[in-house]
């Protein structure tokens, strides 16, 4: 029988994570992977905040620029533009990682079900 996790969530909701077979918590709650869940949310912040810095920093340099009459409006305006999509994809990368993330543990779970549902019989 597969249960729901009891904790609770940053939100102050209770956890709609299911629990795996030997375990009291899901992955998200188990305090046995709490060094594992700071080791891979640091490493996902600090991508994400070294690519905004690179961007803001090529930004502000390219304002700079313009002003000084180094570079035309012209171009520092296609420049921005592409550090926007280049922003965008970045995200957009992100987004599809975690949603990969989800499915994994999501096809675990169904297994983790699967298993149980065979051995229950």
């Amino acid at each position: 029988m597969t249960r729901r996790c009891p904790g609770i969530t940053a939100a102050g909701q209770p956890c709609q994570g299911y629990v795996h077979a030997g375990k009291e918590f899901c992955p998200s709650h188990d305090p046995a992977r709490v060094e594992a869940r700071k080791v891979a949310a640091s490493k996902a912040g600090l991508q994400k905040k070294s690519e905004i810095v690179d961007v803001k920093k090529q930004l502000r340099r390219l304002v700079k620029d313009v002003l000084a009459g180094k570079v035309a409006r012209a171009d520092a305006s296609v420049c921005a533009q592409l550090l926007g999509v280049w922003l965008k994809a970045s995200d957009l990368q992100r987004r599809v990682q975690e949603q990969d993330e989800i499915l994994t543990r999501i096809e675990e779970l169904e297994a983790a079900a699967g298993r149980q549902r065979y051995n229950a019989r």
